[in-house]
């Protein structure tokens, strides 16, 4: 990466920068039952297809604990079942090794023990 932080490039990069800074072998763990990606390849799918359908996004962290940051995607148009959707990625060697979805920024902060 570089000696670019994570959360730099979650905040302020590009599509490849963002990318790369997703381990090979990432996980996504959804909202939904079943809502599971396993590698870089399908991550990089979902969120391609999330795009081409015309969701858009500006990732905020908003917290961080014990290499894990708090991020709100601001997605446009919202969520329909998640409008106040937030994720916590758990990063690792400046890399993101897994990405998790929470209904709430409150849950997220729980998660992460901070609220």
């Amino acid at each position: 990466m570089g000696g670019v932080s994570v959360r730099a490039t979650i905040e302020s990069g590009g599509w490849d920068e963002w990318v790369g800074a997703l381990d090979p072998l990432v996980a996504w763990v959804g909202v939904s039952p079943g809502q599971l990606c396993r590698s870089r390849d399908e991550v990089v799918a979902t969120f391609r297809q999330a795009m081409d359908s015309g969701v858009s996004g500006s990732p905020e962290v908003v917290a961080e604990a014990d290499g894990m940051l708090v991020v709100d995607p601001h997605v446009q148009p919202p969520h329909e079942l998640y409008p106040e959707l937030h994720h916590v990625f758990s990063v690792r060697d400046e890399r993101v090794v897994e990405l998790r979805d929470y209904p709430s920024r409150a849950a997220a902060l729980a998660a992460v023990g901070l609220e």
